[in-house]
């Protein structure tokens, strides 16, 4: 079957050449594929965020290599949490969604570089049939954070209008406190995509179970901002995505 395998950014030519070239030369090209040297070095949390599909009936088998693999994902230290999800629709793509988080772009590389995760990002495309790696680092945009490890993850994939990220930005500002205010909403989030790449913006909305993110979408106040979505970004995609045990660092 034909891969798909797109990365972005400086992920991009470390997965293409880890397959092609071995992690010596990967190291060359991530340290120098970044943005700037100061950027490497600046604490700002960073979140690697993974959107698969797998093959036609080919679930079972990567979930099975992750199994196999889940060890050595987790036990580096620059890694703070890895979290894995599948969309509650298993028709749409993406089909899973996975979140490394790190307090720095410097601690990303590091992890990235080290080879034994090398082999198995470089593995990655064997077991599915479209992968995405993007880069975000998280905006304050929105204030509610209750402590809990929730389930059910709402996510929102932006892209702003040309030239209107500044009206996004601004729309978001003025809607912020109707979007945290409901009791259902444990947890969100905004992250912008360091690399300016599609999606621009992420937006994740953590909820106890799927009945709470159900009543949540049905409130009146919170449709009435989801149809303005449609005037105020270049285009946008929503999914909702269930928690799963692959991994334990928490």
């Amino acid at each position: 079957m034909t891969q798909t395998f797109r990365l972005i950014s400086f992920f991009t030519l470390f997965i293409v050449f880890v397959a092609i070239a071995g992690c010596t030369t990967v190291r060359d090209v991530v340290m120098d594929s970044v943005q700037t040297e100061d950027s490497m070095g600046e604490e700002i949390p960073v979140k690697l965020v993974l959107l698969i599909d797998y093959p036609e009936n080919g679930k079972d088998a990567y979930i099975e290599w992750v199994i196999s693999v889940v060890d050595t994902l987790q036990a580096p230290e620059e890694v703070n949490r890895i979290r894995s999800y599948d969309n509650l629709d298993q028709t749409m793509s993406p089909h899973r969604l996975v979140e490394y988080e790190f307090d720095s772009f410097l601690d990303a590389a590091t992890y990235l570089n080290r080879p034994e995760i090398a082999k198995v990002m470089g593995d990655l495309p064997n077991y599915t049939s479209n992968v995405t790696v993007n880069t975000f680092i998280q905006r304050s945009d929105y204030a509610k954070e209750e402590e809990g490890n929730w389930p059910v993850k709402g996510v929102l994939l932006i892209d702003y209008p040309l030239g209107g990220k500044q009206a996004y930005l601004d729309w978001v500002e003025s809607v912020s406190s109707i979007t945290v205010g409901p009791d259902q909403l444990k947890t969100i989030a905004s992250y912008d995509n360091y690399y300016g790449e599609s999606p621009h913006r992420l937006v994740d909305f953590e909820f106890a179970n799927s009945e709470d993110s159900t009543a949540y979408g049905e409130l009146e106040d919170i449709k009435a901002i989801e149809t303005e979505l449609d005037v105020r970004t270049g285009s946008w995609t929503q999914h909702t995505f269930v928690l799963r045990s692959d991994y334990t660092k928490q």
